[in-house]
């Protein structure tokens, strides 16, 4: 798969293959030739094999989420959101003063210091 967003072109690859000592399947996800993220699947003929599957292709897409910088994820089997950054105003409280103000006696002046 080719996405070509606002000119940034990205190339998606899933690999597979099945262990065949195990029967698992084996997912890889490389986004420009660089490996995202791996995952497994069991696969025989139990009523829970598509869930295990579907749920190591999730996997696989929190991967890319996370290499974009998304905030999505995939959780409980639902598509969601990470919660919201606490913004700059609580950054802001943290923050050392970048100058501060001092009066220097015997002139009455005020001098800026620098941190």
């Amino acid at each position: 798969m080719r996405e070509n967003e606002s000119n940034l072109v990205m190339d998606l690859q899933v690999h597979e293959f099945v262990d065949k000592d195990t029967w698992h399947l084996h997912l890889a996800l490389h986004a420009n030739n660089v490996l995202l993220g791996v995952a497994f699947a069991n696969l025989g003929n139990s009523k829970y094999d598509n869930e295990t599957v579907i749920a190591a292709i999730q996997s696989l897409k929190n991967e890319y989420y996370k290499a974009i910088g998304s905030p999505m994820r995939y959780q409980k089997g639902s598509l969601t959101f990470l919660p919201a950054d606490p913004g700059l105003v609580a950054k802001e409280s943290h923050k050392i003063p970048d100058m501060e103000m001092t009066h220097v006696s015997n002139t009455g002046k005020a001098v800026a210091l620098s941190h």
